[in-house]
């Protein structure tokens, strides 16, 4: 079965065309504002959300700017919130409709080797879909546990998006048109926030080489992580370079978890995880732009690791160890 989804040059071409990488509209308007001043006692813009039963909950409104995310993970199991935002005239049942059923749809057809009508299926996909931009969101976050991700995020509407798997499905998609499964609208308005931009305690850069972390340090307890991306490099499998971390106990394995990152393999982002997600930052934001993450941090092995096919050989795993 896994072989006959790696069998499918016809479906990325069309991937690769409908999701060109590292567009010139991709690169971010707002990048980190050094010259803004940082004030410990600024307020916080926040949107709070929960995750369980399948469904997102919470804060549908928020002012613009620098913007935290706050994901509760109700549930047992993985989830996170990818952010992002629509074109002018889309709104998020089309967005489900017409993108997250097709690529159920084209999924399904997948796994039975059925490639011809995989081209059929993704080669419906209305021109809208090169419009839309991606700004973060809450990586994956194991069950049970809480997840924040701060980016600027201009004035528009947005959708957070899980498309972890269950049962060969994915949370986002809802069979009912119409109807909303893991996707939740949110609105950012035209009134600034006054939110100052997070100070951090490590960076990392993102770029071609894959994820370095260039200065601070990681700590026991709480961290801000900033995440510079100098390029954003989009994969054939439409996914592109974010950045994650996973604990790894006495008796993960790597590799394992490295190939559940590639969702079009069978057992590829589906529940459970091979490992125990604990925070991040989602693809896939635009090359120049800067976001955070805040993470608690116990004692023990770690990876960075991003969403891609064979990350470690992009230089997207990195391992770390907190004393």
């Amino acid at each position: 079965m896994m072989a006959q989804i790696r069998k499918i040059p016809l479906f990325i071409c069309i991937l690769v065309f409908v999701f060109a990488c590292d567009r010139p509209e991709d690169r971010a308007e707002h990048t980190s504002r050094t010259d803004a001043p940082i004030s410990t006692d600024a307020p916080i813009n926040m949107v709070e959300i929960s995750a369980s039963g399948m469904r997102f909950e919470g804060t549908t409104t928020i002012s613009s700017g620098w913007t935290t995310i706050r994901l509760n993970n109700r549930d047992n199991m993985l989830h996170f919130a990818m952010l992002v935002r629509l074109p002018d005239g889309v709104t998020i049942n089309m967005y489900s409709d017409d993108l997250g059923a097709k690529f159920q749809q084209g999924y399904n057809l997948m796994l039975e080797g059925r490639n011809e009508e995989v081209a059929t299926i993704f080669g419906s996909i209305p021109d809208w879909v090169t419009k839309l931009s991606y700004h973060g969101g809450p990586g994956f976050i194991s069950g049970n546990r809480s997840a924040e991700a701060t980016q600027y995020l201009e004035p528009g509407n947005y959708v957070l998006e899980c498309y972890i798997k269950s049962n060969d499905i994915f949370h986002s998609y809802s069979p009912v048109p119409g109807e909303l499964a893991m996707m939740f609208p949110l609105k950012v308005t035209e009134t600034p926030g006054r939110m100052a931009e997070p100070e951090a305690n490590a960076t990392l850069i993102i770029n071609k080489e894959g994820i370095q972390l260039s200065e601070g340090a990681l700590k026991e307890g709480n961290n801000s992580i900033r995440v510079k991306f100098d390029t954003q490099i989009r994969y054939p499998s439409f996914v592109g370079q974010d950045v994650h971390i996973a604990r790894i106990d006495k008796g993960s394995d790597i590799q394992a978890a490295l190939n559940w990152m590639d969702w079009q393999t069978p057992t590829g982002l589906l529940v459970p995880s091979p490992v125990t997600f604990v925070g991040g930052i989602n693809d896939v934001m635009p090359a120049g732009s800067t976001a955070y993450f805040a993470v608690d941090l116990s004692p023990g092995n770690y990876v960075f690791i991003s969403e891609t096919p064979d990350a470690d050989k992009k230089g997207l795993l990195t391992k770390f160890e907190i004393r």
